[in-house]
């Protein structure tokens, strides 16, 4: 396989979701109302959680299978595993179903039916990531992004439904069919339709026992990267819970080109890896980072201009993207090195002693300042910690005062470009500085990722 050629097919499908994300971010809190959209973010909240009920089976799947070939696998046996899951999910289903038929929730119930289409479209992206056929996970990850702005531009120009309903009955149709176009070249790529099955429930029990440790490390990661929006909704307004929850939606575009990286590295990195390798991984994503921070002056130009009610949301949108640094190197390393190692465990009670760390933080930040500054603050300050705290997880990974010295000077100079000047200016003042910067603290390794990007034969 090509690496160069995999992070141009990845990054080409997520640059896609990237423009699409853009356009359903801006389009929809413009059309709805503080409060609707609020709603709509409350259930985007929940379906975050949607991962927890296959309870790791589908991370064991990716530990198994990862730095595998296609033709080395057993078919018949990841058939019978694919056919258990399926039931499992409409069983749980079927539980929520109930629950929401019964507490007549609209959340609920709308909650209920994405589990199976989410969770078994995580399931053939995992193995496609795993066995490394990236130009097909790449191709499909596409549809999904533009079914949702195709259906989400309907509802606002054709339907003109001020509603947050019918944007989540957009999401169910959209997670359907991407799920049954998984679903369709899982079978082409595999031959799997008249195969039959390989029942071995003693794998299935494996595949629990190997994933439900990653699968809880997930969790309380989505907690930590989740916890300042339970903070807010509980404890602030609607309209703060709005603004906050906008300012996530611009963090997730920018994080959706950082997470093409990880959906990359993983098969290579399961395949071996050095010492050497990972550190220089380590810095091509500090830089990777401080570089992606440069989008809030892109998104705050288009707020000031084009969604004026959110202004608001910038100052909240300029404390969470000083994370970026940070965020590049625990996504994808730091969480890939912990699956590959097969340090599940370990991966788990770190992820839960930063969520202990940030539960703290964002009460500690409510209690003096009640406010979404303060509490997108303690967020971020997480994240730093979690960065400091897993560096010595990993051998050749440790925090180096080199490091430390382009944190301590990228930070100020982030926060003084966003939040203490104008747009104009912060944007050149940060422009300047993060180059000078990286140019006197990274400048081997930026020309050495500039090789890599534009080298003719990269394999």
């Amino acid at each position: 396989m090509s690496l160069k050629k995999d992070l141009t097919k990845v990054f080409s499908a997520n640059f896609l979701q990237f423009l699409i994300g853009l356009v359903n971010s801006f389009f929809v809190p413009a059309f709805l109302g503080l409060d609707q959209y609020a709603y709509l973010k409350t259930f985007t909240l929940y379906l975050s959680y949607v991962g927890i009920f296959h309870f790791g089976f589908i991370d064991g799947i990716y530990i198994k299978y990862g730095g595998k070939q296609k033709n080395t696998i057993n078919v018949l046996e990841l058939n019978y595993e694919y056919k258990f899951l399926l039931t499992f999910q409409s069983f749980v289903t079927l539980i929520f179903f109930l629950a929401g038929l019964i507490k007549k929730d609209i959340i609920l119930l709308a909650f209920s039916l994405s589990i199976i289409p989410v969770n078994m479209q995580t399931f053939f992206s995992f193995l496609f990531q795993a066995l490394g056929e990236l130009s097909l996970y790449s191709q499909i990850k596409i549809l999904s992004p533009i079914l949702t702005l195709v259906l989400n531009l309907l509802v606002i120009f054709v339907l003109k439904i001020n509603n947050y309903i019918p944007f989540v009955i957009s999401y169910l149709i959209t997670n359907y069919i991407s799920f049954l176009f998984f679903e369709f070249e899982y079978i082409k790529l595999l031959n799997t339709k008249n195969v039959g099955i390989d029942r071995n429930i003693n794998e299935i029990k494996k595949l629990f026992s190997i994933g439900i440790f990653v699968m809880l490390g997930n969790l309380s990661t989505m907690f930590v990267y989740s916890l300042d929006r339970w903070f807010v909704k509980f404890l602030l307004t609607v309209e703060d819970f709005a603004y906050y929850s906008f300012a996530v939606s611009m963090m997730s575009i920018i994080n959706l080109l950082i997470s093409a990286t990880a959906t990359v590295f993983y098969p290579y990195l399961a395949r071996g890896y050095t010492k050497e390798l990972i550190k220089e991984l380590k810095k091509y994503l500090l830089i990777i980072g401080a570089i992606s921070s440069f989008g809030y002056f892109a998104l705050s130009f288009v707020v000031k201009i084009f969604l004026k009610k959110y202004n608001p949301s910038l100052s909240v949108i300029s404390i969470l993207f000083a994370g970026f640094p940070a965020i590049s190197v625990i996504n994808v390393l730091y969480v890939n090195l912990y699956k590959i190692d097969r340090k599940e465990r370990k991966y788990f009670k770190t992820v839960l002693l930063m969520v202990i760390i940030s539960f703290v933080l964002n009460l500690i930040a409510v209690l003096i300042n009640k406010s979404n500054q303060s509490i997108a603050l303690a967020t971020t300050i997480s994240f730093y910690i979690w960065f400091f705290w897993s560096s010595k997880d990993f051998n050749g990974l440790g925090a180096n005062k080199k490091e430390i010295l382009f944190l301590s000077l990228y930070l100020p100079l982030f926060f003084i470009s966003t939040l203490y000047l104008d747009l104009l200016s912060g944007s050149v003042l940060f422009g300047l500085g993060v180059s000078f910067l990286l140019f006197i603290f990274y400048k081997n390794e930026i020309i050495s990722l500039l090789k890599i990007i534009l080298k003719n034969n990269p394999n």
